[in-house]
Protein backbone atom coordinates (compact mmCIF):
# COMPACT_ATOMS: atom_id res chain seq x y z
CA UNK A 1 0.00 0.00 0.00
CA UNK A 2 1.18 3.65 -0.59
CA UNK A 3 1.98 4.90 2.17
CA UNK A 4 -0.68 8.07 3.05
CA UNK A 5 -0.06 11.35 1.26
CA UNK A 6 1.70 13.83 3.65
CA UNK A 7 -1.41 16.30 2.27
CA UNK A 8 -3.96 13.89 2.92
CA UNK A 9 -5.40 15.84 6.99
CA UNK A 10 -4.66 18.87 5.84
CA UNK A 11 -6.99 18.45 2.55
CA UNK A 12 -9.52 16.81 5.37
CA UNK A 13 -9.21 20.13 7.28
CA UNK A 14 -9.39 22.57 4.58
CA UNK A 15 -12.58 21.05 3.11
CA UNK A 16 -13.76 20.70 6.87
CA UNK A 17 -13.49 24.30 7.02
CA UNK A 18 -14.78 25.51 3.64
CA UNK A 19 -17.81 23.64 4.39
CA UNK A 20 -18.09 25.81 8.22
CA UNK A 21 -17.61 28.54 6.16
CA UNK A 22 -20.31 27.61 3.54
CA UNK A 23 -22.97 26.62 6.98
CA UNK A 24 -22.16 29.82 8.75
CA UNK A 25 -20.06 27.34 11.75
CA UNK A 26 -17.56 28.74 13.26
CA UNK A 27 -16.07 25.66 15.07
CA UNK A 28 -16.83 21.75 14.74
CA UNK A 29 -16.59 19.77 17.77
CA UNK A 30 -16.11 15.82 16.61
CA UNK A 31 -17.21 13.21 19.09
CA UNK A 32 -17.48 10.16 16.84
CA UNK A 33 -14.82 7.64 17.17
CA UNK A 34 -14.76 7.44 13.59
CA UNK A 35 -15.12 11.04 12.56
CA UNK A 36 -12.45 11.65 14.97
CA UNK A 37 -9.76 9.23 13.66
CA UNK A 38 -10.68 10.50 9.78
CA UNK A 39 -9.42 13.85 10.84
CA UNK A 40 -7.61 12.98 13.51
CA UNK A 41 -5.59 10.09 11.93
CA UNK A 42 -5.56 8.71 15.89
CA UNK A 43 -7.16 5.22 15.72
CA UNK A 44 -9.71 4.85 18.41
CA UNK A 45 -11.71 1.34 19.33
CA UNK A 46 -15.10 1.77 19.22
CA UNK A 47 -15.58 -0.10 22.62
CA UNK A 48 -13.63 2.62 24.12
CA UNK A 49 -17.06 3.66 25.23
CA UNK A 50 -15.47 5.14 28.67
CA UNK A 51 -12.94 6.87 26.82
CA UNK A 52 -14.08 9.46 24.61
CA UNK A 53 -11.68 11.58 22.30
CA UNK A 54 -12.69 14.85 20.47
CA UNK A 55 -11.36 17.14 17.98
CA UNK A 56 -11.88 20.96 18.43
CA UNK A 57 -11.91 22.62 14.89
CA UNK A 58 -11.76 26.29 14.79
CA UNK A 59 -12.90 27.88 11.80
CA UNK A 60 -9.70 29.85 12.27
CA UNK A 61 -6.49 28.50 13.81
CA UNK A 62 -5.04 25.46 15.33
CA UNK A 63 -7.19 22.32 16.11
CA UNK A 64 -7.18 20.91 19.53
CA UNK A 65 -7.72 17.17 20.50
CA UNK A 66 -9.02 15.61 23.89
CA UNK A 67 -7.99 12.08 24.80
CA UNK A 68 -7.18 9.56 27.61
CA UNK A 69 -3.94 9.55 28.94
CA UNK A 70 -3.14 5.89 26.98
CA UNK A 71 -1.83 7.25 23.83
CA UNK A 72 0.83 9.68 25.62
CA UNK A 73 2.15 7.08 27.93
CA UNK A 74 2.46 4.54 25.11
CA UNK A 75 4.15 6.92 23.10
CA UNK A 76 6.80 7.82 26.05
CA UNK A 77 7.86 4.38 27.24
CA UNK A 78 8.14 2.87 24.00
CA UNK A 79 9.37 5.81 22.09
CA UNK A 80 7.05 6.09 19.25
CA UNK A 81 5.09 8.93 17.64
CA UNK A 82 2.24 9.99 19.17
CA UNK A 83 -0.90 8.77 16.96
CA UNK A 84 -1.91 11.73 15.74
CA UNK A 85 -0.79 14.84 13.46
CA UNK A 86 -2.55 17.42 16.12
CA UNK A 87 -0.34 19.09 18.02
CA UNK A 88 -2.17 21.15 20.71
CA UNK A 89 -3.57 18.27 23.07
CA UNK A 90 -5.56 18.07 26.51
CA UNK A 91 -4.86 15.12 28.03
CA UNK A 92 -7.22 13.15 30.91
CA UNK A 93 -6.71 10.79 33.37
CA UNK A 94 -7.22 6.96 31.91
CA UNK A 95 -11.36 6.92 33.23
CA UNK A 96 -12.23 9.66 34.93
CA UNK A 97 -13.84 7.52 37.08
CA UNK A 98 -16.13 10.71 39.70
CA UNK A 99 -19.20 10.61 41.88
CA UNK A 100 -20.80 13.00 40.27
CA UNK A 101 -23.09 11.44 36.87
CA UNK A 102 -21.83 14.00 34.76
CA UNK A 103 -18.25 14.62 33.13
CA UNK A 104 -16.40 17.79 32.15
CA UNK A 105 -13.93 16.88 29.50
CA UNK A 106 -12.48 20.05 29.07
CA UNK A 107 -14.42 20.71 25.75
CA UNK A 108 -15.94 24.38 27.09
CA UNK A 109 -12.61 25.24 27.96
CA UNK A 110 -10.80 24.78 24.20
CA UNK A 111 -13.82 26.52 22.81
CA UNK A 112 -13.31 29.24 24.92
CA UNK A 113 -9.62 29.69 24.34
CA UNK A 114 -10.52 29.65 20.99
CA UNK A 115 -12.99 32.68 21.62
CA UNK A 116 -15.73 30.22 20.43
CA UNK A 117 -18.18 30.81 23.56
CA UNK A 118 -20.71 32.47 21.52
CA UNK A 119 -20.31 30.39 18.41
CA UNK A 120 -22.02 28.49 15.99
CA UNK A 121 -20.80 25.03 16.44
CA UNK A 122 -20.93 21.96 14.39
CA UNK A 123 -21.65 18.92 16.61
CA UNK A 124 -23.29 14.85 16.11
CA UNK A 125 -26.68 15.77 16.40
CA UNK A 126 -28.22 14.63 13.29
CA UNK A 127 -28.97 11.34 11.17
CA UNK A 128 -25.87 9.75 10.28
CA UNK A 129 -23.90 11.54 13.15
CA UNK A 130 -23.40 9.87 16.17
CA UNK A 131 -22.40 11.85 19.80
CA UNK A 132 -19.53 9.95 21.18
CA UNK A 133 -20.03 11.76 24.41
CA UNK A 134 -23.02 10.51 27.31
CA UNK A 135 -25.89 12.55 26.56
CA UNK A 136 -25.94 14.03 30.01
CA UNK A 137 -22.38 15.30 29.20
CA UNK A 138 -23.37 16.60 26.21
CA UNK A 139 -26.47 18.97 28.65
CA UNK A 140 -23.52 19.70 30.72
CA UNK A 141 -21.12 21.00 27.84
CA UNK A 142 -24.42 23.52 26.74
CA UNK A 143 -24.68 24.53 30.17
CA UNK A 144 -21.10 25.36 30.46
CA UNK A 145 -21.60 27.89 26.91
CA UNK A 146 -25.04 29.29 27.73
CA UNK A 147 -24.32 31.37 24.35
CA UNK A 148 -23.39 28.74 22.00
CA UNK A 149 -25.22 27.67 19.54
CA UNK A 150 -24.89 23.57 18.77
CA UNK A 151 -26.10 22.73 15.20
CA UNK A 152 -25.96 19.56 13.25
CA UNK A 153 -22.15 18.73 12.04
CA UNK A 154 -23.57 16.12 9.66
CA UNK A 155 -23.24 18.44 6.36
CA UNK A 156 -19.92 18.81 7.05
CA UNK A 157 -18.67 15.73 8.35
CA UNK A 158 -20.25 13.85 5.27
CA UNK A 159 -19.22 16.59 3.06
CA UNK A 160 -15.86 15.86 3.70
CA UNK A 161 -16.30 12.17 3.96
CA UNK A 162 -18.53 11.33 0.79
CA UNK A 163 -15.48 12.33 -1.59
CA UNK A 164 -12.50 10.17 -1.17
CA UNK A 165 -9.14 11.21 -2.50
CA UNK A 166 -7.27 8.73 -4.33
CA UNK A 167 -5.27 7.40 -1.59
CA UNK A 168 -8.51 6.01 0.30
CA UNK A 169 -9.48 4.99 -2.94
CA UNK A 170 -6.08 3.13 -3.38
CA UNK A 171 -7.12 1.62 0.21
CA UNK A 172 -10.58 0.07 -1.00
CA UNK A 173 -8.96 -0.95 -4.10
CA UNK A 174 -6.30 -3.03 -2.31
CA UNK A 175 -9.14 -4.40 0.04
CA UNK A 176 -11.17 -5.47 -2.69
CA UNK A 177 -8.55 -7.42 -4.61
CA UNK A 178 -6.76 -8.73 -1.14
CA UNK A 179 -10.06 -10.24 0.12
CA UNK A 180 -11.13 -11.39 -3.63
CA UNK A 181 -8.15 -13.55 -3.40
CA UNK A 182 -9.05 -14.68 -0.10
CA UNK A 183 -12.39 -15.79 -1.48
CA UNK A 184 -11.24 -17.48 -4.38
CA UNK A 185 -8.66 -19.45 -2.21
CA UNK A 186 -12.18 -20.31 0.63
CA UNK A 187 -14.19 -21.47 -2.83
CA UNK A 188 -11.36 -23.99 -3.66
CA UNK A 189 -11.35 -25.53 -0.10
CA UNK A 190 -15.45 -25.91 -0.70
CA UNK A 191 -16.59 -29.35 -0.27
CA UNK A 192 -20.23 -31.01 0.83
CA UNK A 193 -19.97 -31.59 4.81
CA UNK A 194 -17.50 -27.97 5.20
CA UNK A 195 -19.45 -25.29 8.08
CA UNK A 196 -20.12 -21.60 7.48
CA UNK A 197 -17.92 -21.64 10.35
CA UNK A 198 -14.67 -23.41 9.19
CA UNK A 199 -14.81 -21.13 5.43
CA UNK A 200 -15.17 -17.61 7.67
CA UNK A 201 -12.30 -19.18 9.86
CA UNK A 202 -9.95 -20.04 6.12
CA UNK A 203 -11.32 -16.65 4.79
CA UNK A 204 -9.98 -14.69 7.75
CA UNK A 205 -6.50 -16.55 7.22
CA UNK A 206 -6.25 -15.84 3.72
CA UNK A 207 -6.91 -12.24 4.71
CA UNK A 208 -3.95 -11.95 6.94
CA UNK A 209 -1.84 -13.87 4.68
CA UNK A 210 -2.59 -11.06 1.79
CA UNK A 211 -2.05 -8.24 3.99
CA UNK A 212 -4.95 -6.98 5.33
CA UNK A 213 -5.71 -5.07 8.36
CA UNK A 214 -5.72 -7.34 11.46
CA UNK A 215 -9.07 -5.94 12.48
CA UNK A 216 -10.71 -7.14 9.26
CA UNK A 217 -13.90 -8.95 10.47
CA UNK A 218 -14.85 -12.25 9.34
CA UNK A 219 -17.37 -12.09 6.20
CA UNK A 220 -21.36 -13.35 6.36
CA UNK A 221 -21.36 -16.75 5.65
CA UNK A 222 -24.82 -18.11 4.82
CA UNK A 223 -27.01 -20.63 3.53
CA UNK A 224 -25.79 -24.39 5.05
CA UNK A 225 -28.35 -26.51 5.96
CA UNK A 226 -27.07 -29.25 7.13
CA UNK A 227 -26.23 -30.39 11.39
CA UNK A 228 -23.81 -27.58 12.82
CA UNK A 229 -24.29 -25.24 9.86
CA UNK A 230 -22.92 -27.49 7.56
CA UNK A 231 -22.95 -27.21 3.27
CA UNK A 232 -24.83 -30.38 1.75
CA UNK A 233 -25.12 -30.61 -1.73
CA UNK A 234 -27.85 -28.34 -3.46
CA UNK A 235 -27.17 -25.60 -0.69
CA UNK A 236 -26.40 -21.65 -2.10
CA UNK A 237 -23.34 -20.41 0.35
CA UNK A 238 -23.76 -16.69 -0.08
CA UNK A 239 -20.96 -14.55 1.27
CA UNK A 240 -20.73 -10.94 1.65
CA UNK A 241 -18.49 -8.21 3.29
CA UNK A 242 -14.86 -8.07 3.17
CA UNK A 243 -11.64 -6.95 4.70
CA UNK A 244 -10.20 -3.44 5.28
CA UNK A 245 -6.96 -2.10 4.49
CA UNK A 246 -5.50 1.05 6.61
CA UNK A 247 -9.42 1.33 7.83
CA UNK A 248 -10.90 1.05 4.61
CA UNK A 249 -13.94 -1.88 3.50
CA UNK A 250 -14.18 -4.31 0.97
CA UNK A 251 -17.43 -4.59 0.45
CA UNK A 252 -19.22 -7.01 -2.05
CA UNK A 253 -21.20 -10.06 -2.60
CA UNK A 254 -20.56 -13.81 -4.41
CA UNK A 255 -22.38 -17.28 -4.32
CA UNK A 256 -21.61 -20.98 -4.57
CA UNK A 257 -23.47 -23.71 -5.28
CA UNK A 258 -22.85 -26.85 -4.13
CA UNK A 259 -23.61 -29.63 -6.54
CA UNK A 260 -24.72 -28.78 -10.31
CA UNK A 261 -26.61 -26.10 -10.86
CA UNK A 262 -30.41 -25.57 -11.39
CA UNK A 263 -31.82 -23.65 -14.64
CA UNK A 264 -33.45 -21.72 -12.27
CA UNK A 265 -30.76 -21.22 -9.81
CA UNK A 266 -28.49 -19.93 -12.93
CA UNK A 267 -31.49 -17.84 -14.58
CA UNK A 268 -31.89 -15.85 -11.11
CA UNK A 269 -28.15 -15.71 -10.57
CA UNK A 270 -27.78 -14.24 -13.81
CA UNK A 271 -30.55 -12.17 -14.34
CA UNK A 272 -29.89 -10.45 -11.10
CA UNK A 273 -26.03 -10.05 -11.73
CA UNK A 274 -27.80 -8.56 -15.89
CA UNK A 275 -29.55 -5.93 -13.52
CA UNK A 276 -27.00 -5.11 -11.44
CA UNK A 277 -24.56 -4.29 -14.21
CA UNK A 278 -27.25 -2.41 -15.74
CA UNK A 279 -27.93 -0.01 -12.57
CA UNK A 280 -23.53 0.22 -12.59
CA UNK A 281 -23.82 1.63 -15.84
CA UNK A 282 -26.79 4.06 -15.17
CA UNK A 283 -23.75 5.73 -12.08
CA UNK A 284 -22.38 8.49 -13.61
CA UNK A 285 -21.83 12.12 -11.73
CA UNK A 286 -24.82 14.21 -11.95
CA UNK A 287 -27.33 11.32 -11.02
CA UNK A 288 -29.96 10.97 -8.18
CA UNK A 289 -29.11 8.07 -6.13
CA UNK A 290 -33.06 7.69 -5.85
CA UNK A 291 -33.34 7.10 -9.87
CA UNK A 292 -30.73 4.13 -9.44
CA UNK A 293 -33.38 2.45 -6.70
CA UNK A 294 -36.21 3.16 -8.90
CA UNK A 295 -34.51 1.69 -12.04
CA UNK A 296 -34.03 -1.29 -10.13
CA UNK A 297 -38.28 -1.23 -9.29
CA UNK A 298 -38.71 -1.44 -12.83
CA UNK A 299 -36.86 -4.10 -13.80
CA UNK A 300 -37.64 -5.99 -11.02
CA UNK A 301 -40.94 -5.83 -11.58
CA UNK A 302 -40.89 -7.36 -14.86
CA UNK A 303 -40.20 -10.68 -13.11
CA UNK A 304 -43.22 -11.68 -11.23
CA UNK A 305 -41.74 -14.51 -10.50
CA UNK A 306 -38.84 -12.96 -8.57
CA UNK A 307 -39.85 -11.75 -4.68
CA UNK A 308 -37.98 -8.42 -4.66
CA UNK A 309 -37.05 -7.61 -0.89
CA UNK A 310 -37.04 -4.12 -1.77
CA UNK A 311 -40.76 -3.22 -1.65
CA UNK A 312 -40.19 -0.86 0.35
CA UNK A 313 -38.95 2.91 -0.57
CA UNK A 314 -36.64 3.23 2.75
CA UNK A 315 -34.99 -0.72 1.91
CA UNK A 316 -32.13 0.30 -0.26
CA UNK A 317 -30.44 -1.57 -2.76
CA UNK A 318 -26.55 -0.34 -1.64
CA UNK A 319 -25.09 2.55 0.33
CA UNK A 320 -21.72 4.28 0.24
CA UNK A 321 -18.31 2.59 1.64
CA UNK A 322 -14.86 4.08 3.12
CA UNK A 323 -14.43 3.72 6.79
CA UNK A 324 -17.90 2.27 7.41
CA UNK A 325 -21.12 1.74 5.52
CA UNK A 326 -21.46 5.38 4.98
CA UNK A 327 -24.13 7.43 3.54
CA UNK A 328 -25.72 7.93 0.58
CA UNK A 329 -28.43 5.06 0.59
CA UNK A 330 -29.67 3.81 -2.51
CA UNK A 331 -33.14 4.47 -1.68
CA UNK A 332 -36.69 5.97 -2.59
CA UNK A 333 -35.93 8.32 0.20
CA UNK A 334 -32.01 9.86 -0.78
CA UNK A 335 -32.26 12.88 -2.79
CA UNK A 336 -28.19 12.72 -2.79
CA UNK A 337 -26.41 13.26 -6.01
CA UNK A 338 -23.86 11.21 -7.58
CA UNK A 339 -20.24 13.21 -7.92
CA UNK A 340 -16.49 12.14 -8.92
CA UNK A 341 -14.84 10.08 -6.56
CA UNK A 342 -17.89 8.79 -4.24
CA UNK A 343 -17.72 5.45 -3.32
CA UNK A 344 -20.66 3.11 -3.46
CA UNK A 345 -22.04 -0.80 -3.28
CA UNK A 346 -24.99 -1.54 -5.52
CA UNK A 347 -26.98 -4.68 -4.33
CA UNK A 348 -30.31 -5.10 -6.16
CA UNK A 349 -31.83 -7.65 -3.98
CA UNK A 350 -34.65 -10.46 -4.41
CA UNK A 351 -35.53 -13.33 -1.63
CA UNK A 352 -34.70 -16.60 -3.50
CA UNK A 353 -35.94 -20.28 -2.24
CA UNK A 354 -32.55 -20.76 -1.94
CA UNK A 355 -31.96 -17.43 0.47
CA UNK A 356 -30.97 -13.77 -0.28
CA UNK A 357 -29.73 -13.13 -3.98
CA UNK A 358 -28.14 -9.78 -4.03
CA UNK A 359 -25.40 -9.20 -6.08
CA UNK A 360 -22.85 -6.25 -5.12
CA UNK A 361 -19.97 -4.82 -6.43
CA UNK A 362 -18.01 -1.92 -5.10
CA UNK A 363 -17.34 0.57 -7.41
CA UNK A 364 -16.54 4.44 -7.45
CA UNK A 365 -17.91 6.83 -9.37
CA UNK A 366 -15.66 8.81 -12.48
CA UNK A 367 -15.87 11.20 -14.77
CA UNK A 368 -17.54 9.31 -17.29
CA UNK A 369 -18.87 6.52 -15.38
CA UNK A 370 -17.67 3.62 -12.73
CA UNK A 371 -14.83 1.82 -11.82
CA UNK A 372 -15.47 -1.57 -10.07
CA UNK A 373 -12.86 -1.83 -7.74
CA UNK A 374 -14.34 -5.49 -6.82
CA UNK A 375 -14.22 -6.10 -11.02
CA UNK A 376 -11.12 -9.31 -10.41
CA UNK A 377 -13.60 -11.27 -8.12
CA UNK A 378 -15.62 -13.46 -10.79
CA UNK A 379 -19.40 -12.87 -9.83
CA UNK A 380 -20.94 -15.90 -11.62
CA UNK A 381 -21.88 -18.64 -9.58
CA UNK A 382 -19.18 -20.53 -8.23
CA UNK A 383 -19.78 -25.04 -8.89
CA UNK A 384 -18.80 -26.95 -6.20
CA UNK A 385 -18.27 -30.22 -7.97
Amino acid sequence: MAPMPPDEYANRIKRARDLMRERGMDGLIVTDPTHYSYYTGHKVASWMRSRPSILVLPLEGAPALITWSGPEMFSRLYRQPFPSWVEDRLIYPEVPFTPEPRVDWGIADLVKSRGLAAGRLGIELGRETWLGIAVVDFELLKEQLPQARFVDSGPVIWGCRLIKSEWEIDCMRQACEIGGAAWRRAFEDLKPGISALSVQKNVLRYYIEGGADLTSEPPLVLGATGPNRTFQNGDVMYIDGGCNVSGYKMDFARRAVFGQPSARQRSEHDGMWGILNEIIERMKPGVAVRELFEYSQRRLAEHPEWRNYSDHPSKRIGHGIGLENEPPSISGTDDTVLQVRMALTPEPKIESVDGLLNPEEHVVIRDSGCEILSAKSDWKLHVVA
